[in-house]
Order: C-alpha cells, then sequence, then structure tokens
C-alpha cells in the first residue's frame, strides 16, 4: 500500500464515518421541522412542463442536514489530521463559503421559489469566491501537441472556472429526479475522485472534502433512497454539486503530468451527458430549457423500464463506469480501482438495504395495528 493512503487514512476514516452519521441522524429532525412549517413536495404536481413523478407529500429541504453533517464533519477532520489542511486553509474556507451561499439560495428557492435570473446571479458568485481565492483552471491537456498540458492566460481560466462550476451545479441538480438517484451519484463521484486524490501526499484538503461529501451523500441516501421519506431540494442539489465542481478544479485537475485533466470531467460526466440532452430536446422542440419537464435520462428510464428503482439503478451504474474510466484515465492503481467499486457497491446496497429493513418494519407494523 502506497504510504499516502496510510498518511490520509485516519483523515478519511473520521470524516466520513462523522458526515454520514450525523446526516443520518440529521434527517429526521429536519424531515419534523419541514412539516411543521409546510416545506414539503406533493408528487404527482405540476412541475413546469412536466410532473412531479413521487407519491405523497415529501419535504424538500434535506439540504440542510446534508449541510449541518457536512461542515461538522470537515471541522472535526480539520482537527484530527490539521497538518493535512494546513497549507490550503485559504482554498478550504473558499469552498465552504461558496458551498454556504448556494445551500442559502437554494433553500430561499426551495421555500418561497428564486428567479431564474437570481439564481444565476448566485451561482457565478460561489464560483467567483473560487477564482479569487486562487481556485481555477490553469490549464488543459493537449492532445496535440508536443507537451502534455496548454497553460490557459488568467482571464480565460477564470472564465472558464466559472463556467464549469455554474455549469455543473445546474447539471447536478437536473439529475435530482427520482429518489435517491442524486444522493447516490454524488456518493459514487466524490468516492472515485478520492480515489484519485489518494495517490497525492499534498491533497489533504480534497480528501478531507471528497470524504465529508461521501458520507454525506450517504447518509442521506439512508432515507432518500426508493421510497424516499425526504428530497434534498435545490438546497442539497446546488451545495453538493458546487462541492463536486469546485474540488475537482483543486484536487484532481491541480496535478503532475502523470494524470490527465480529463480524469474529473469523465468522473463528473453523466449529470453533464444528462444536462446537454436535455437543452437539445428542449430547443429542437422550441422550449424553454429552463423550464422543467420529464424528458431527463432518468425519465426516459422510468418509461421505458417502467420501474424508479431500475432507472436509479441503472445509472447509478453508469455513474460508476464513468468513475472508473476517471480513475484508469488518471493512472489509479488497479487495485485502488477495485476496491473504489466494490465499496462503492457495497456501501449503496448497504444503506439501501437498511431503508428496505425499515419499510418492511413499518408496513409490518401498520398492519399489526
Amino acid at each position: 500500500m502506497a504510504p499516502e493512503l496510510l498518511t490520509h487514512a485516519p483523515l478519511v476514516v473520521a470524516t466520513f464515518a462523522v458526515a454520514a452519521g450525523l446526516v443520518a441522524a440529521f434527517v429526521p429532525r429536519v424531515r419534523d421541522f419541514a412539516h411543521r412549517i409546510g416545506a414539503v413536495q406533493r408528487g404527482g404536481g405540476q412541475h413546469g412542463a412536466g410532473t412531479r413523478v413521487h407519491r405523497g407529500a415529501l419535504p424538500n429541504v434535506g439540504g440542510i442536514a446534508i449541510f449541518g453533517g457536512f461542515l461538522t464533519a470537515v471541522l472535526i477532520g480539520s482537527i484530527v489530521a490539521p497538518q493535512a489542511v494546513a497549507a490550503h486553509r485559504v482554498e478550504l474556507l473558499a469552498i465552504v463559503l461558496g458551498g454556504t451561499l448556494m445551500m442559502l439560495v437554494g433553500l430561499i428557492d426551495d421555500l418561497y421559489e428564486v428567479s431564474p435570473a437570481l439564481r444565476l446571479a448566485t451561482q457565478v458568485a460561489a464560483a467567483g469566491i473560487l477564482v479569487v481565492n486562487g481556485i481555477t483552471i490553469d490549464f488543459v491537456t493537449n492532445y496535440f501537441g508536443p507537451t502534455p498540458f496548454l497553460f490557459v492566460p488568467q482571464t480565460f481560466a477564470a472564465l472558464l472556472t466559472i463556467l464549469w462550476v455554474v455549469g455543473f451545479v445546474n447539471a447536478f441538480n437536473f439529475i435530482d429526479g427520482l429518489d435517491g438517484l442524486s444522493s447516490g451519484i454524488a456518493a459514487i463521484a466524490s468516492l472515485s475522485l478520492l480515489a484519485v486524490a489518494l495517490q497525492f501526499p499534498d491533497r489533504g484538503v480534497s480528501v478531507l472534502l471528497l470524504a465529508a461529501v461521501a458520507g454525506s451523500a450517504l447518509g442521506f441516501l439512508r432515507h432518500n433512497s426508493n421510497p424516499a421519506t425526504i428530497h434534498m431540494g435545490d438546497s442539497g442539489a446546488y451545495f453538493l454539486g458546487f462541492l463536486l465542481a469546485a474540488v475537482s478544479v483543486l484536487g484532481a485537475l491541480k496535478v503532475t503530468a502523470a494524470v490527465t485533466v480529463v480524469a474529473p470531467i469523465l468522473v463528473l460526466a453523466l449529470p453533464v451527458v444528462n444536462i446537454t440532452q436535455v437543452t437539445v430536446r428542449r430547443l429542437r422542440r422550441g422550449h424553454d430549457p429552463t423550464l422543467a419537464a420529464n424528458d431527463h435520462l432518468h425519465d426516459l428510464l422510468r418509461v421505458r423500464s417502467g420501474s424508479p428503482r431500475v432507472a436509479v439503478y441503472t445509472l447509478w451504474a453508469a455513474a460508476l463506469a464513468c468513475g472508473v474510466l476517471g480513475m484508469l484515465a488518471s493512472a489509479t492503481p488497479v487495485w485502488l480501482v477495485m476496491a473504489t467499486i466494490l465499496g462503492s457497491v457495497a456501501l449503496l446496497v448497504g444503506v439501501t438495504w437498511l431503508r428496505w429493513r425499515e419499510v418492511q418494519r413499518t408496513e409490518a407494523l401498520q398492519q399489526g395495528a
């Protein structure tokens, strides 16, 4: 085992466990709070040009639980391994601050609705926080020249970073359409990026953030897998999307020549593919691409298969395949790729099984009553 993995092991274990445990514990309290204030989405209702596919009235502010568990885990991880973040505290604080801004505007949107222009402006501002603190895409892969990388001029690097972050935040929000889909994809993507970051001893901040994202996503999936008791809402989707986009720039793009910059793009490809095909479909029909409709990849798979679960599991498998391609593109050791695959599958199966057992117990109690 590489010494870098041993160096990061306590940080990964502590941060992941705290995030998963706290988010899972916070969700019931957030769910009760949401019901008290009426922060719920009713299934079958109109949503833009489409309809909501879930049943019943479900809370839509699960991002609060994700945010609380994530922040606590990051704080504890920083205490457990202070040397891992000492050299990059500014970048860490910039990502947390930008993520907080994203969560807040998403929460307001969940409760009251925010205009598309204001949402976009806030997303640009959050991405701008990264740029002014030095988190930018400074180079791209040079596939046709004699040198491996093409370094990007500073102004263009800032614009490219903002475009990537804003684009991915919206792409991730678009994929949040079925019970457990986006939380599972966030877990898979963060674990794949974590495997890339673990190869380098100076990627402590990336390791910390990715372990916290993975734990938070799986802790939320404990209550969000089908049939869900809560949705993450825009607050959770914006927050997780921003974190994944920001960390991909911080920890997986700024690497040595041994790791191609295409790796994070491959890992995070599924939400990008979805938003691209949705935009093309709507423009061809002459429709507003920002107006919600049931034409996402998960909607097409749900209709074709006749089962929301089949659609979710299929897209989880696709996300894992993207993660494997990204890890292989980053020259990740085969044993670490296999460990990530097995670990991702085991965690997803374990969490969904816990939710299934909870449903079985609830049904048995109702029948007994």
